[in-house]
């Protein structure tokens, strides 16, 4: 992973929290003197944007996630690419709109972030329209969160990490198991182009982000909503589920409770096989049970038309734009790069001089968070940031990227 950021060992009050907000989870960094991860969902760090009405009170994240697949009447989910709109969900005795939804989401995590700070600035997915960004930040605001800043989550982590990029000491780091290796870059550049590939339960979208001396610029972006993570997941379960009809003559799917017990196993099978290491699955009923052994290879091969179709179409977008030179480096989101053979359809249709990188989970929150004292300072528009971020680099960078300087 790249840029994974030190925890501090002291809990202190900080002075700004990024969230990074998609329409799969929020997530939530800590900014004092270095970088923490707030827990939205104990244990876990992210919250994820599932809301179960199986109860007298609707109940967000983990316990929702765990019903999903055995009510999906009772469970509401996918809901942030909705705001706006009049679309419902009704849930036994519950009816939520998006925007209802997405209250109940900032509610849940407003006593964590609240406890830490008094600004927070917010990054969203760029497929988001102008008055769905709007929708959002009234409904940050109705749950008395201290927003100070919205921006597109893509955008920002670009423009935190431009120096990198104009100077050429950005890494290059392949996933593990990968037998390809992608190229280190150390010379100073003028100017730099970023590909930004993400993942959620909408859409896999991609942002073309230009890189100069003062400002970061969104050039172009692009979702593919027939490629959203829910897609990717329905497929490896199907094609579990037919390696176990195949093996015992039995289908999970006939049982609501294999069919969670197998979905509820598939966020671990992906980190183990970007990790390349085998992968067991159980499945099991009250009458019998099977243990189906997967290889890494195996879940790229379950996805390949996905992977294929997302590899061709964020080529398409990136010939589209009509650059004259090859992007400098493409970065996949952690929920992109857990994707089974995304990487590789990716490293296959750009150029070889563009090199392929993954961020880290808190890359995107970590970002949001910088950019929180420069919102309190006035160095930034409260509006939100969806298409230029001016930067703050050193003198001497933006000396040497002038040209003919020496």
């Amino acid at each position: 992973m790249l840029w994974s950021r030190k925890s501090a060992s002291v809990h202190d009050r900080v002075r700004a929290v990024g969230l990074d907000l998609t329409a799969s989870r929020v997530r939530a960094e800590a900014l004092s003197s270095e970088f923490r991860p707030l827990v939205l969902d104990e244990p876990a760090t992210e919250l994820q944007l599932f809301i179960s009405g199986e109860r007298r009170v609707p109940v967000v994240g983990q316990a929702a996630v765990a019903i999903c697949r055995r009510w999906p009447h009772l469970v509401c989910s996918n809901f942030l690419a909705s705001l706006n709109q009049s679309r419902e969900w009704r849930m036994g005795r519950h009816t939520l709109t998006a925007e209802t939804a997405l209250g109940l989401i900032f509610e849940t995590i407003r006593k964590p972030v609240i406890a830490e700070t008094e600004s927070i600035g917010l990054a969203l997915p760029a497929y988001l329209s102008p008055a769905q960004v709007s929708r959002v930040a009234a409904t940050a605001h109705r749950a008395k969160l201290p927003l100070k800043g919205t921006a597109v989550g893509t955008l920002v982590v670009v423009a935190d990490h431009a120096a990198q990029l104009l100077t050429g000491s950005a890494h290059s780091v392949p996933p593990p198991s990968a037998d390809w290796v992608v190229p280190l870059r150390l010379e100073p550049r003028p100017a730099a182009t970023v590909v930004v590939v993400d993942a959620d339960e909408c859409a896999l979208s991609a942002v073309l982000v230009q890189v100069n001396p003062d400002r970061v610029k969104l050039a172009a972006s692009a979702a593919w909503p027939r490629l959203g993570l829910k897609i990717w997941k329905d497929r490896l379960l199907d094609a579990v589920a037919d390696r176990c009809v195949r093996l015992c003559r039995r289908d999970p799917r006939d049982s609501a409770e294999a069919e969670q017990a197998l979905y509820d196993q598939l966020d671990d099978a992906l980190d183990r096989a970007r990790a390349g290491q085998r992968i067991s699955l159980t499945v099991r009923t009250a009458h019998w049970f099977q243990d189906v052994i997967q290889q890494p290879e195996e879940f790229a091969a379950h996805c390949h038309s996905l992977s294929r179709f997302a590899g061709e179409s964020i080529r398409d977008f990136i010939n589209g734009i009509g650059l004259v030179v090859p992007p400098t480096v493409v970065w996949l989101t952690d929920a992109a790069g857990r994707l089974p053979g995304l990487v590789s359809a990716i490293h296959t249709n750009t150029s070889e001089a563009t090199a392929i990188e993954v961020l880290s989970p808190s890359a995107v929150a970590a970002a949001t968070a910088a950019l929180v004292p420069r919102w309190l300072a006035g160095d930034l528009p409260r509006t939100h940031l969806d298409s230029v971020i001016p930067l703050e680099l050193p003198s001497a960078l933006t000396h040497r990227a002038q040209p003919g300087a020496k």
